[in-house]
């Protein structure tokens, strides 16, 4: 048994006031209390420091990383840039760095050559450490879609990141196949939007395409996300039942009120928007209308109930475009998310909207085998010390050379910065 004490405890919902101390057996948190710690087993004494869930990011995609704009331009098809052994090793490369920037889970968007699963399978036969994750797949459309590779004429023998099916029974078996592969999060895209082109319409996927991708989904226990930016195909999502809204750049109270409903999750991305509004990439002026409308619509979806995520598309495509690249695989690019919304949405606390990197996405990643993105009793133990008060000071949680001390996940210490001196052993 190991027992943390004499921390300032962020529970996933609030700071608590006073000292605390928590004691995990095995993978499990066994116990969380004010009163002194009774010692059993090895303890750390914190010294002050805030113990707290790990961070979550609700958007990721691990393979995304050697992928630039260029590439983007020419057309040619994600996920094929590189061999997909070399993709494996930017997913390794890439939850290390989540591991250092204090995530200890992440849930898939899209990856090629089953790279999430496969890392899954890493993570638990102990020959990586690694984050939990909710292992997602290919990118799900239809024939001729926004994400369809321009070069037509290229034919590949295997699929990069995007494969198609038309109808809803090809629909329903391309769904399967992704399930047998080990996904547990199916991702289609809806519609353009957020980058993705619209000169194919406003629909890339049909009403009864995405009501069979669903229920083909749900009934083998999987879930499903939707790349999906315009209004009317945000409420054909949520009608229809899909987990996850990725982007969502309409949404307007309509949208919230059925958000609320269905009890979806909406991954807002706007660390992206802001990115193309700043470069001078908002040609349109779409980018400027969904950051103004978003922000307010932010505020008043966190208080109606609806389950907001962090997690964005980090991919090192702007890398060489700009400076300090927000969007790159860096240790602390994915924190810095926090404290960007914290300056920019009006009428949250510091604490909101930590939740959206720690209780809310543990609501999406847990089941089954337990509660994750909280501190309490029964949880499963994926922790991360701060040195500071990240209540009090986000952007802590952007700086983890500095700030992040210790990183627990399934209750073993992964990252271990602690002082000698705060170690020591119960009596015999």
């Amino acid at each position: 048994m190991l027992t943390l004490t004499n921390a300032k405890l962020f529970d996933g919902q609030k700071m608590r006031s006073g000292q605390w101390s928590v004691t995990l057996d095995g993978d499990r948190i066994a116990a969380v209390s004010d009163a002194p710690a009774i010692p059993s087993g090895e303890t750390l004494d914190l010294g002050g420091m805030t113990l707290m869930p790990g961070l979550i990011t609700g958007h990721f995609h691990p393979d995304f990383y050697k992928f630039d704009f260029a590439t983007a331009m020419r057309g040619d098809q994600l996920g094929k840039e590189l061999p997909p052994g070399v993709g494996m090793a930017m997913g390794v490369r890439n939850c290390r760095v989540l591991l250092e920037s204090g995530f200890t889970g992440y849930a898939g968007a899209g990856c090629a050559h089953d790279i999430d699963a496969s890392l899954k399978i890493a993570i638990r036969e102990g020959i990586i450490p690694g984050p939990r994750i909710l292992a997602c797949g290919h990118h799900c459309g239809t024939t001729a879609d926004a994400n369809a590779a321009m070069k037509w004429w290229q034919a590949y023998q295997t699929p990069g990141i995007d494969v198609f099916a038309d109808g809803p029974d090809a629909m329903r078996k391309l769904v399967r196949e992704e399930i047998r592969r080990g996904v547990e999060v199916i991702k289609i895209f809806a519609s353009p939007g957020h980058l993705i082109p619209g000169h194919r319409g406003p629909q890339n996927m049909a009403y009864d395409e995405i009501a069979a991708v669903v229920e083909a989904a749900h009934q083998r226990g999987a879930k499903v996300r939707a790349h999906v930016c315009t209004k009317d195909v945000i409420l054909q999502c949520v009608e229809l039942g899909v987990d996850i809204i990725d982007h969502g750049d309409e949404v307007d109270d309509e949208c919230i009120e059925a958000l609320v409903a269905s009890g979806a999750f909406w991954v807002p991305s706007l660390t992206f928007t802001k990115v193309l509004i700043d470069m001078g990439a908002d040609a349109t002026g779409e980018y400027v209308d969904a950051w103004t409308r978003l922000r307010p619509l932010l505020t008043k979806a966190h208080k109606a109930g609806v389950r907001i995520l962090i997690g964005d598309d980090y991919s090192g495509l702007l890398r060489g475009m700009i400076p300090d690249d927000p969007l790159d695989h860096v240790v602390g690019a994915y924190g810095r998310e926090l404290p960007f919304y914290n300056e920019h949405i009006e009428g949250l606390s510091a604490a909101d909207i930590l939740t959206w990197g720690t209780k809310n996405p543990g609501e999406l990643l847990g089941g089954p085998a337990g509660k994750v993105g909280v501190v309490e009793t029964g949880a499963l133990a994926d922790l991360i010390v701060v040195d500071g008060d990240p209540v009090a000071d986000l952007s802590l949680l952007a700086r983890p050379d500095e700030a992040l001390k210790a990183v627990i996940r399934d209750g073993a210490l992964v990252i271990d910065r602690l002082p000698q001196q705060s170690r020591r052993l119960a009596a015999a």
